[in-house]
């Protein structure tokens, strides 16, 4: 069944939303997201035909959701302000300039390696939400360490959480009536689920060693060519040959891994890897241009002060590197360990707080509070208090400081997430219709056939954008990825592949992720800038992932 033009408007709703109120009229997110969210009711209950009683479950769903980012994004600002108030962020800041003074190489380091430690552990948008803080402190202006933090929250992406993405999103999705639709092109090719996984990701990360790789190069072309003061995108690209090597460095790595021991710990291993390799190589100055640069533009500097820097109370006394970095040390240990230790998962899993049916229609939202990132941030905070002898008056400082972060953020999140939430479960209408993410997906696969290498992760970072989750873009669309991908003649594991690339793409640019992001620096309300800078770099990303895959499906 077609769809018409009012209900293609309709269905686009929630993307033409966020594009025009946030990213051309430049509103909050506090205010454009309550509009948009109002505009997908409209579009739903009258175009679309949901039901009332969706609707409503729909938007009481998005709200319960909703306290998955929130205690994330506070967990995240209560660290960093406790880091900061006791001292700890001198010494790391101190650290990361011996390291290197230059700004260029401690965003790649922080964003790009860390960053990529951080999502392979743990996911979630956790990433953006420490690394910004990180180069906020280290001297990097507010919009400059979210635009870079987001960006470099990509790559990695296809492996964050421990394989989620891949394992649970991929294989959920090719699952329709509890078979997958899969079977019979895996029998034929003599493959097991484990195996088809394994070649989706590996078509994925080998695009990205092209793709991936020039990540970090983007990264620092970004913030010379829109934040320094010179607005000079030859500042960014005299770094090009160590940029590159650090994205090798952690691409390269990364393939291997996945190749010899499948999706779980590309990120993991991988950033480590390239954190052993890039470090000492930077110290020795290794493919580093002689001028060293930190020449931003100052103008927005002022801005995201007072909330990602909380009163000075007491610093107290100097700490060592590995104190500093302990409570950091300590965060991944415990968020790795969470997801590999099954004793320890399986315990912080049990303890479930579930919505129930939700006005009889059906609707559950769950969450594990212990197993979320937020609930180890609190924990480290907890021992930071104690292991760097911070007195109460600091501790409740930074508590206090990050409830008053947040406030802009919780009226975002309880609007985007109802919306997002609304638009995914419009499968239930009256007008005869798939969801409304299904109806443009398959609109674009019978229209774009021909072009689909490059049409392929675009709808990947569609889903991706609105929803805040790659892994959800998974579920959502490898079906039709794989049935595409046969109708026009491409191999099913590199359709697939192209759809976990555009999710990765659509993680740098999705709205909770860019509001998670604003909030941690202090810039809340300023999101439409982000994602100004944020969108084409996607755009690019997928359209180019599509070039080389055009390539590959030919040789």
């Amino acid at each position: 069944m077609s769809i018409t033009i009012a209900q293609l408007i309709a269905s686009l709703t929630p993307v033409l939303g966020v594009l025009v109120l946030l990213v051309w009229l430049r509103l909050p997110a506090s205010r454009a997201m309550p509009i948009s969210l109002l505009f997908t009711i409209v579009a739903a209950a009258f175009v679309w035909k949901v039901p009332a009683d969706i609707v409503s479950a729909s938007v009481l769903e998005g709200l319960f959701a909703a306290l998955t980012p929130l205690f994330i994004i506070f967990g995240a600002l209560f660290l960093l302000n406790t880091m900061k108030n006791s001292g700890a962020m001198d010494t790391i800041r101190a650290g990361f300039i011996n390291i290197s003074p230059d700004k260029r190489v401690q965003v790649i380091i922080i964003c790009w390696l860390f960053g990529a430690f951080i999502e392979g552990s743990a996911g979630f948008g956790t990433p953006a939400a420490i690394a910004a803080p990180l180069l906020l402190l280290l001297g990097v202006p507010p919009i400059a360490a979210a635009v870079v933090a987001l960006i470099a929250d990509s790559t990695p992406v296809s492996f964050g959480a421990i394989g989620l993405p891949v394992l649970f999103g991929v294989d959920q999705g090719l699952k329709a009536g509890g078979e997958s639709v899969a079977a019979q092109y895996l029998a034929e090719q003599g493959l097991t689920t484990p195996d088809f996984l394994q070649a989706i990701a590996t078509h994925a990360i080998t695009i990205d060693l092209v793709t991936g790789s020039l990540v970090p190069l983007v990264m620092v072309t970004v913030l010379t060519g829109f934040f320094g003061r010179n607005r000079s995108f030859k500042e960014g690209l005299s770094l090009w040959r160590y940029a590159i090597f650090t994205g090798l460095a952690f691409t390269v790595p990364a393939w291997l891994i996945n190749f010899f021991a499948g999706p779980e710990f590309p990120a993991v291993i991988g950033s480590l890897v390239g954190l052993a390799i890039v470090v000492p190589a930077t110290k020795r100055r290794f493919l580093l241009p002689r001028e060293t640069w930190d020449d931003f533009d100052r103008g927005d500097d002022d801005g995201g002060r007072d909330a990602a820097d909380p009163a000075q109370v007491v610093a107290g006394a100097p700490m060592s590197p590995v104190a500093a970095w302990m409570p950091y040390l300590l965060l991944a240990g415990l968020l790795v360990a969470s997801r590999v230790v099954p004793p320890l998962k399986a315990w912080l899993t049990s303890y479930v707080i579930s919505t129930g049916d939700i006005l009889g229609t059906g609707l559950v939202s769950k969450m594990t509070p212990l197993y979320l990132p937020g609930s180890f941030f609190i924990l480290v905070c907890v021992i930071a208090l104690v292991m760097h002898r911070m007195q109460l008056k600091a501790f409740g400082h930074a508590f206090g400081a990050s409830c008053r972060s947040i406030v802009p953020t919780i009226i975002s999140m309880g609007a985007s997430v109802p919306m997002v939430r609304l638009f995914l479960n419009s499968n239930t209408n009256g007008a005869g219709l798939l969801s409304m993410p299904e109806e443009l997906a398959n609109l674009m696969a019978s229209t774009l056939g021909a072009v689909w290498t490059w049409v392929a992760p675009i709808v990947g970072s569609f889903d991706a954008f609105i929803s805040g989750s790659a892994t959800f873009s998974n579920m959502m669309f490898s079906n039709l990825q794989f049935t595409a991908a046969e109708q026009v003649g491409l191999k099913p594991e590199l359709g697939l592949g192209l759809q976990v690339i555009g999710a990765n793409a659509g993680n740098m640019m999705c709205v909770m992720n860019v509001v998670a992001a604003a909030t941690v620096v202090g810039m809340a309300g300023r999101e439409s800038e982000i994602i100004r800078k944020t969108l084409p770099i996607a755009l690019a990303y997928c359209l180019l992932a599509g070039t080389l895959a055009l390539v590959w499906s030919r040789i």
